[in-house]
């Protein structure tokens, strides 16, 4: 007999509670991380859902957990390889393109990156307030005597 229970398999749950899955038991129970109350609002901002059950509730939270979860590793790897440990809209814009289901749907709602101007000399900017009588703009006062410089050799 002895050497029957040992055969007996060894994960089986030690207390009642993990047996009859009273509320008691933390033991394989899934909690999503956002709260119910701002998701279920997000849901019901579709004009079409008049109703949530708290079955799609639960599994709208889990999934939208495990795909965030998902996009930030992504996310990281790819600011991992370019050796920075902060990640940036690039990044995650990397991220989303390399996982094709995700890029059908979301790269339209990134945002665009932002490029700094270039710099061009002497062009100026039309979106500038023009100056007040007898004042000159700083860039014009060091073209001027870069000018001069020039003249002078």
């Amino acid at each position: 007999m002895e050497a029957i229970a040992e055969l007996a398999p060894v994960n089986q749950p030690s207390s009642d509670a993990e047996e009859t899955g009273e509320p008691g038991s933390d033991a394989g129970v899934l909690t999503p991380s956002f709260p119910t109350g701002r998701v279920k609002r997000i849901i019901k901002m579709d004009e079409d859902i008049k109703k949530v059950s708290s079955e799609a509730l639960f599994l709208i939270s889990l999934s939208t957990e495990l795909f965030i979860e998902f996009m930030a590793e992504k996310a990281g790897n790819a600011a991992a390889r370019k050796r920075r440990k902060t990640v940036k809209l690039e990044d995650l814009r990397t991220a989303i393109t390399g996982h094709s289901p995700t890029a059908d749907f979301l790269l339209d709602c990134l945002p665009e990156t932002s490029k700094p101007p270039p710099i061009l000399a002497g062009k100026k900017n039309e979106s500038e307030k023009p100056l007040p009588p007898g004042a000159r703009r700083i860039d014009e006062f060091f073209s001027k005597s870069a000018e001069i410089v020039q003249q002078s050799r």
